[in-house]
């Protein structure tokens, strides 16, 4: 059988998985759900919610009817998100617990026209605002975001033969392949400009606020990073300022990140503990940063002088000593300086009477260094 072959019974699957989900979301409260970043998106009206029983009134109340193809309109390849708390079916009102059963019932009692030889084409979801658990296997998730990660990986059945990444789909290992093995890794996914290097496409991702990812659903502005965004909401929008609070334990964090490390490590398996003292981190590179303290290890050598260091952090701060650029600079004498400590260290011998010299920095200046471009 050939390859092409394959694609072909592959796509013919993905259409008939999403015909099944389409009959599945019209006949059953099955609410179908955009996740462009944390909170759930209404594929109707585009309103956002952090509280999944939130999300299913405003589903019961503000659509009732609707137009069932425009649930897959966001949905370009890939399975469709469906919070399937509160199953019902829409045509008798019988309860069920999984799209299983509802697609069951709607194929033998009311003789709905799908096709259980293929896929549902639904990921299904059981939400409630403080535990996030999955809907298959029962695995813990510190928000909606990581378990919509962990619900996909039960679906990965096209595995991509260059470099072993998986998918749900035959459409987005496609899109996989065209975009990380076809030489077109340096088109912008956003707008779909060309790039001559993968230099030029980050520094595009970054100036480039078109192509910005993360969406402020009140005004419509994009914005660079998570945080920048929540500070417009503040800002702008008056929204107040969130905390974290662990549904496990109750502990309270000021930011989502430090909210994310402490539920991984403390209260998933989805950690990594260092064998020689037992010590838990949120992901590999922590921990291979911490196991040098124990292995004394350098794996990082200079290829300018030959010195070798523990982490790359500190080879790509060392870098700074033989680069022409200088990024600190002194805005009283205008002597300019490669290295931060060497910067630190003249502003206190010269003026130290200056007691903010911390915000002269030039944050402007960009490192360009060829030999660490491409390392991570």
């Amino acid at each position: 059988m050939t390859k092409g072959f394959l694609f072909v019974l592959g796509e013919n699957a993905y259409f008939m998985a999403k015909r099944n989900a389409e009959f599945i979301v019209k006949f059953s409260t099955a609410y179908p759900f955009r996740l462009p970043e944390d909170s759930m998106v209404c594929v109707y009206c585009c309103e956002s919610y952090d509280d999944p029983a939130m999300y299913r009134k405003h589903m019961d109340e503000e659509h009732q009817t609707f137009n069932v193809r425009m649930a897959f309109v966001h949905c370009t390849e890939g399975y469709i998100k469906v919070d399937c708390t509160d199953l019902r079916c829409r045509l008798c009102t019988d309860t069920f617990e999984s799209l299983e059963d509802v697609a069951h019932h709607l194929y033998h009692k009311h003789e709905q026209s799908l096709d259980l030889s293929f896929e549902l084409g639904m990921q299904p979801f059981k939400l409630e605002k403080d535990k996030m658990a999955c809907a298959i296997c029962k695995a813990k998730s510190l928000c909606l975001r990581q378990l919509s990660r962990h619900t996909q990986s039960h679906f990965l059945k096209y595995t991509c033969d260059a470099c072993g990444k998986s998918y749900s789909t035959i459409t987005s290992l496609k899109h996989h392949i065209t975009y990380t093995h076809s030489g077109q890794e340096r088109i912008c996914r956003k707008c779909k400009k060309t790039f001559a290097t993968l230099s030029e496409k980050r520094e595009h991702s970054i100036q480039s606020k078109k192509c910005w990812s993360h969406l402020c659903n009140v005004c419509g502005e994009r914005f660079l990073t998570w945080n920048i965004k929540q500070a417009h909401m503040a800002k702008v929008h008056g929204a107040p300022k969130r905390t974290y609070v662990c549904p496990e334990c109750g502990e309270v964090f000021p930011d989502r990140k430090k909210y994310r490390v402490h539920f991984k490590i403390l209260h998933t398996d989805d950690n990594f503990v260092c064998t020689c003292c037992g010590l838990k981190f949120d992901t590999k590179r922590n921990l291979e940063n911490h196991r040098v303290i124990h292995t004394k290890e350098k794996l990082f050598p200079c290829p300018v002088c030959s010195k070798s260091f523990p982490r790359k952090k500190n080879l790509v701060q060392h870098m700074w000593i033989h680069s022409e650029l200088k990024r600190f600079s002194c805005t009283l004498c205008n002597k300019q300086f490669n290295q931060r400590v060497s910067w630190k260290t003249h502003m206190k011998s010269y003026h130290p009477d200056l007691a903010d010299f911390q915000g002269m920095q030039n944050s402007k200046v960009k490192m360009v260094l060829t030999v660490l471009k491409n390392d991570d």
